[in-house]
């Protein structure tokens, strides 16, 4: 078994926040996919303030590919 660095137990910290606090505030799925919505715009901000325009795309590129072709068949 590999041991979690600093920033694996940093971003499950995070992680577990996040979906705690989509628990606690979300009162419908419409809600859920709202906040998740919500949090890729954070991530996106946060990715280009932090690490330029072309770091935070290519972030934006490989980390939310997979999550949009799973929500565009759930978008009304």
């Amino acid at each position: 078994m590999e041991k979690l660095t600093q920033a694996d137990v940093k971003l499950q910290h995070f992680f577990n926040g996040m979906l705690e606090m989509a628990e606690k505030t979300s009162k419908s799925g419409e809600d859920s996919i709202l906040l998740a919505g919500a949090m890729m715009s954070a991530a996106r901000v946060i990715y280009y303030d932090c690490l330029g325009p072309d770091q935070g795309q290519h972030l934006m590129d490989n980390n939310t590919v997979g999550l949009i072709e799973l929500l565009k068949p759930t978008i009304h």
